[in-house]
């Protein structure tokens, strides 16, 4: 059995529910990357030479075989929102995209930044209805969003996703998972998602300055995508274009890279997501019990029996900073205490933080 609290350090000095804002490197992936750097500073070329074309490789390989998803669909990138930003660029100006209102700025930012037709849905407890309702009436092309919610944590039921697609083929369903992506177990090509993109660094816990999207052979088919540089080549100088070769026009960071190949092996392999599935269900769903009975949740917006592991409780910044001088580590979002569990959180994390929101109600 892993010991966690060798793993994560930060969890024997803090109550550590800031997962949402960013994840941390375990003991394991940051040893190894301390070796890699070191590796790199004493040989250069002969390390990049050596190791490059093998960790992207092998990186898409593990995504694909994690995720269900075909390695050569797969791009590896810097961050969710560049790969946001090179997908948008070559969609039409006409298309119709449907938002939620309150979703993530990285997300409804930069669909409203271009020309698009646009049709936004408010998070309440008619939210299926509601796409059910703009998706019959309007034919969007593209429904784009938030797998997790950022504020309230609302998290969408992959059930109820599903009817949506099968309802309404036609619309594209793109996600942002960065609050989702390695929270239970998914499978890409039997999900309802066309385009499936995460930054690394929340719960995957590989750091900052990687990403990774997944791509169905339907969606990369329907455009023409006209971001190219020499790395978009299947061989350099003269090769074709590679299928997600425009969202990686140039160099990789390969220490970013060979971080999230090994925070996902150890995520992954070593972990284990059932472990991980579980245990971040089991306290997230005494936490909300808990949370709701406190009145600490917007009744107006939280369903009491959907599942959630991010959580935005009442209360002010001034009862945050209470919190942080106790070792409580969350974020203030959206006028509202943000929290969320991981794996590595336990219930003695939960009573530490009800007690100190007891106190102080």
């Amino acid at each position: 059995m892993i010991d966690l609290k060798k793993e994560f350090p930060i969890t024997s000095t803090y109550t550590y529910l800031n997962t949402p804002f960013t994840g941390v490197l375990s003991s394991e992936v940051s040893k190894k990357i301390q070796d890699m750097e070191e590796a790199y500073r004493l040989r250069g070329s002969v390390f990049t030479n050596e190791y490059e074309n093998q960790i992207i490789e092998d990186t898409k390989s593990l995504i694909a075989k994690i995720y269900n998803s075909k390695a050569e669909n797969i791009g590896l990138l810097n961050n969710f929102s560049t790969g946001f930003n090179l997908i948008l660029n070559d969609l039409s100006d006409s298309s119709k995209v449907v938002l939620l209102t309150q979703d993530y700025p990285s997300v409804n930012l930069p669909v409203k930044s271009r020309h698009f037709q646009i049709y936004e849905v408010d998070i309440n407890h008619h939210l299926y209805e509601n796409l059910r309702k703009v998706f019959s009436e309007e034919s969007p092309d593209f429904f784009m969003f938030s797998m997790s919610q950022f504020i309230s944590g609302i998290t969408f039921s992959m059930d109820a996703l599903k009817e949506l697609k099968n309802e309404f083929p036609s619309v594209s369903f793109m996600v942002d998972a960065t609050q989702y992506c390695g929270t239970e177990s998914f499978d890409f090509e039997n999900s309802p998602f066309d385009v499936f993109g995460t930054s690394g660094y929340k719960w995957i816990n590989a750091g900052l300055g990687n990403a990774f999207f997944l791509i169905k052979d339907s969606f990369l088919n329907r455009f023409n995508f006209k971001t190219i540089g020499s790395n978009s080549l299947s061989s350099k100088p003269g090769g074709e274009p590679r299928l997600t070769g425009f969202l990686e026009p140039g160099h990789y960071d390969i220490l970013a890279v060979a971080r999230l190949k090994f925070a996902l092996e150890f995520h992954y392999n070593k972990v284990g997501i059932d472990f991980i599935e579980s245990n971040i269900k089991t306290l997230s769903k005494q936490a909300k019990a808990q949370f709701l009975e406190m009145n600490l949740l917007d009744n107006e917006i939280i369903n009491a029996d959907a599942y959630q592991n991010i959580f935005s409780l009442k209360g002010d910044e001034k009862l945050m900073e209470k919190l942080q001088d106790k070792g409580i580590l969350s974020a203030y979002r959206g006028g509202r205490i943000r929290v969320g569990f991981q794996y590595f959180n336990t219930g003695t994390d939960l009573e530490m933080l009800l007690n100190e929101l007891r106190e102080n109600s």
